[in-house]
């Protein structure tokens, strides 16, 4: 009975350690989501504000990078502001 309540054991750490790994990638694509979605509405009304219109892509661009800046490269919100919008700059031109 050892044998069969160590398996048990093992198999119910293997299950529980797989239940963690799926969890993380939905977790991280959660957090995408938000950075992406409070970077996108802060740029929208920076642009209204400004009486801009982005050029299409834009603001998807900036977005993804920032998102993937703060949660792929581990930098700040400010590190990754200021990588991405330098890349948007050359991607699409001042503005």
């Amino acid at each position: 009975m050892r044998t069969s309540s160590r398996t048990g054991f093992a198999a119910l750490l293997f299950l529980g350690g797989a239940a963690l790994l799926a969890a993380a990638p939905a977790q991280a694509n959660m957090m995408r989501q938000i950075i992406t979605g409070k970077c996108a509405s802060a740029m929208q009304a920076d642009f209204k504000k400004a009486s801009k219109t982005p050029p299409a892509g834009m603001v998807d661009f900036t977005c993804s990078c920032v998102s993937d800046g703060m949660l792929n490269r581990r930098q700040s919100l400010d590190q990754a502001k200021d990588v991405c919008v330098k890349q948007a700059t050359q991607k699409f031109g001042t503005i």
